[in-house]
């Protein structure tokens, strides 16, 4: 199964070097074919890294859908989705990298594109108790999934940052690590229940009017 090779072998390189070294032509020669039959199976090197992407998504997507099996309160939610995406970019920078923005044309590969819906529509649920979520209507999506679209930048700015070692962590262990990530988590999400209140707050005072 050459498709299969060629993935594996980018996924090896991935693991112990960067997104830079994984090259067509390298894969090929590691797997044993010629050009022709990457082009075979692929249309693009972008196009591979896509295909490992969507099952990062993939596998994002799974432990979402463990917690919100959990039936967990919201801010507990949202802190053990931050901190699983934290360790999850830490343990594979490359493919974070892959999953978010490293190619700019993601359209090429609709597997990609669907997964990566998925997995946000999942995180809207999350948040808003309801799949609000709408892929093929970004302008509602926005109007109504504000929270979700913050916590996602949230967590894959965080994600990013302790990935590239621009968060310090002085206790040195994964526990500190996932300690500071909660406590980050809690204060950003005080900010939303603020928001909800205030909000609230006024819609009363409009009713009262």
């Amino acid at each position: 199964n050459v498709r299969a090779q060629l993935l594996a072998a980018a996924e090896r390189i991935l693991q112990t070097e960067s997104v830079e070294d994984v090259t067509a032509r390298r894969l090929c020669r590691e797997v044993g074919v010629t050009s022709a039959s990457f082009y075979n199976h692929f249309p693009s090197l972008d196009y591979l890294l896509l295909e490992i992407a969507a099952a990062g998504f993939e596998r994002r997507a799974k432990e979402r859908e463990r917690l919100l099996r959990r039936g967990l309160p919201r801010e507990d939610a949202m802190v053990a989705l931050a901190q699983s995406t934290v360790e999850f970019g830490m343990k594979n920078a490359q493919l974070f990298r892959i999953m978010f923005g490293q190619i700019k044309d993601t359209s090429i590969n609709p597997n990609y594109v669907e997964k990566s819906d998925q997995g946000f529509g999942m995180l809207v649920e999350l948040i808003y108790g309801q799949d609000l979520y709408r892929s093929d209507d970004l302008v509602w999506s926005h109007e109504h999934c504000p929270k979700a679209y913050a916590f996602m930048a949230f967590i894959w700015g965080t994600s990013y940052l302790f990935s590239r070692g621009l968060i310090a962590n002085p206790g040195g262990t994964k526990a500190s690590r996932m300690a500071f990530v909660e406590q980050m988590t809690r204060a950003w999400v005080q900010g939303i229940s603020d928001a909800d209140r205030r909000s609230a707050t006024h819609a009363s005072v409009r009713t009262r009017g």
